[in-house]
């Protein structure tokens, strides 16, 4: 690693006198010294934030060349290409020749184990490859990969992410096509909700059985009045018969009320059920403004009707 330190001695010598005034020189500094501890270590991933870190607050071509070697050491040939090749771009003639034969060596020899991936997919689809975003559909030139397999996702808003995984040897070019599902329903335009059909007239079933039942609490109120009317007759009689005691003149009273009672309660029953079949008849045709209700109570006492309209 005395190769790498020298370098950061070279650095510090070349932004020194340009950049003197500049406050991330000494945090650039920093990163490279950090970084240049972790390669020693063999931590290479800490070793490659720390010199990508550097980069950003001081670029200098001279960076490039750490960079590259610290992607070799991950086996990540297509970083180390693209870093090689940006090292003599933006070298350029500053870079030492022996140092250029070196490298464009390097190039030849990373070409055979780079592949490259043209994703096809949804214009504006988000493209990652193994989850490191690499940018939007269209792109604009093919993603160099290192040989081996990668994983593609493409995602959109409002759409599931989509992902394969594509086999890549040294050398080729993969064409990955990827089909996003179309836009799911929480972001589709609102359709407004079904409108009911009119509905059409009601039934007259429940009609015709309120008037049935009305006929017969009719029925049943002239049977009883007739047995009643009979019974207070026979007690009428009896009270005139003598001898008479009053144990019968008792039970003869008590028919005669019974009969009376439910004689009423068919009277009032055959009214109340008028009423509903009546209600029903008129309110048939139309539409309720709300629910309504009826609840009929028949006792040998007495009618009742509960409602809500």
């Amino acid at each position: 690693m005395a190769k790498i330190g020298c370098r950061l001695t070279l650095l510090a010598s070349l932004i020194c006198s340009a950049a003197q005034a500049d406050g991330k020189l000494d945090e650039a500094k920093a990163h490279v010294a950090s970084g240049t501890s972790l390669y020693d270590e063999n931590n290479f991933r800490a070793a490659l934030v720390e010199f990508q870190k550097a980069y950003e607050l001081a670029p200098s071509y001279k960076l490039l060349f750490n960079i590259a070697q610290v992607e070799m050491e991950l086996q990540d040939y297509a970083g180390a290409l693209k870093a090689y090749t940006r090292y003599l771009k933006e070298g350029g003639p500053d870079v030492p020749s022996e140092r250029a034969t070196q490298v464009n060596a390097e190039i030849d020899r990373l070409k055979g184990r780079v592949g490259f991936l043209v994703v096809q997919t949804t214009a504006g689809a988000q493209v990652l490859v193994d989850d490191v975003q690499v940018g939007y559909a269209p792109l604009a030139d093919p993603i160099p990969v290192a040989a081996g397999q990668h994983r593609v996702t493409v995602t959109a808003n409002g759409r599931d992410p989509v992902n394969r995984v594509f086999d890549v040897a040294g050398k080729e070019t993969v064409t990955a096509a990827l089909a996003l599902d179309p836009a799911s329903s929480a972001l589709l335009p609102k359709q407004a909700p079904p409108v009911a059909a009119p509905r059409g007239p009601k039934s007259k079933t429940p009609e015709h059985v309120m008037w049935g039942v009305t006929g017969a609490f009719v029925v049943g109120a002239g049977v009883f009045g007739v047995i009643a009317h009979g019974d207070s007759n026979d007690l009428t009689a009896l009270r005139n018969t003598y001898p008479v005691t009053a144990d019968q003149l008792s039970s003869q009273h008590s028919k005669t009320v019974r009969d009376a009672a439910l004689t009423d309660a068919f009277t009032g029953a055959a009214i109340v059920s008028a009423g509903i079949a009546l209600y029903l008849m008129i309110s048939r045709s139309s539409e309720p403004p709300h629910e309504r209700t009826l609840t009929l109570n028949v006792t040998p006492t007495g009618v009742g009707m509960m409602g809500r309209f």
